[in-house]
């Protein structure tokens, strides 16, 4: 296994002035998410537990914007093969695909890693879960609603998105409070002021965050109904977004069930 490396993109003398998923990223990515996001580990262990609850027998999981593949191999290892689950990781960056297929070898044919962009045509068979973790901040807030409604529509009866994101506060007046707090959280996991204010600028406009009720009233317009918080720090909020027509509420895991068809 590789070592994890620490991240210390921002600490260099030729620190990024623009934030981009290549090579450089991609090699501390893993300690990135680890010490930039709270509650990484729970957070991601709550999706696995949403995503057991709504993935049916004979579809397909997937993570847009998969990374290094660290969800989609816990997702995995959580839904057993006889659960007669895929997952599919999309991501844009090769160097993100190169590290995610490697991470996922021991899962064989269960697991694919493919390129895709979010900003273009995207194709989802047989999804009965999409998940999106600290993906659709880096969309062009004028395009997501088009691709919520595109993963709605590509969504079997019963079927879940998973989203999690930074969001701003809903009142003007908390956003610089919860924002010094999620500083103080990363200075409390170990980077200095000078590599917090060196990333907050390589981020601007590239990460844009809306508030919580943007997110809710976006993917209601991309058709979702049944949205709700699973998961709120500060400044992260986590959401769950279903499509109605179908009742799946017993984990994949379990007896397996009759391959579920896709009706629309």
């Amino acid at each position: 296994m590789t070592p994890r490396q620490r991240d210390d993109l921002f600490a260099r003398d030729d620190a990024p002035e623009k934030f981009e998923f290549n090579e450089s990223v991609a090699r501390v990515f893993d300690n990135m998410l680890e010490r930039s996001v709270p509650f990484y580990k729970e957070c991601q262990q709550m999706v696995v537990s949403l995503t057991a609850t709504y993935a049916q027998p004979g579809t397909r999981v997937y993570d847009l914007g998969c990374s290094t593949g660290t969800l989609v191999r816990e997702m995995a290892r959580a839904l057993s093969a006889s659960s007669d689950v895929r997952f599919v990781g999309i991501d844009n960056s090769d160097a993100m695909i190169k590290k995610a297929r490697r991470k996922l070898k021991e899962f064989g044919g269960r697991c694919e890693v493919v390129a895709g962009d979010l900003n273009g045509p995207l194709e989802l068979a047989d999804a009965s879960v999409v998940v999106m973790n600290y993906t659709l901040q880096f969309l062009p807030p004028a395009k997501r609603q088009a691709l919520l409604k595109r993963i709605h529509q590509s969504l079997l009866p019963g079927g879940a998105l998973i989203l999690i994101e930074k969001v701003k506060a809903e009142a003007e007046t908390l956003d610089p409070v919860f924002v010094e707090r999620y500083y103080a959280y990363k200075r409390e996991m170990g980077y200095s002021r000078m590599e917090i204010s060196r990333k907050r600028e390589a981020l601007e406009q590239v990460l844009v965050p809306l508030r919580p009720g943007e997110n809710v009233t976006i993917l209601e317009k991309a058709g979702f109904r049944d949205v709700d918080v699973f998961f709120k720090w500060f400044n992260f909020c986590g959401f769950v977004a279903l499509r109605r027509g179908g009742s799946n509420t017993r984990p994949a895991s379990g007896k397996k069930r009759a391959k579920a068809r896709k009706s629309r």
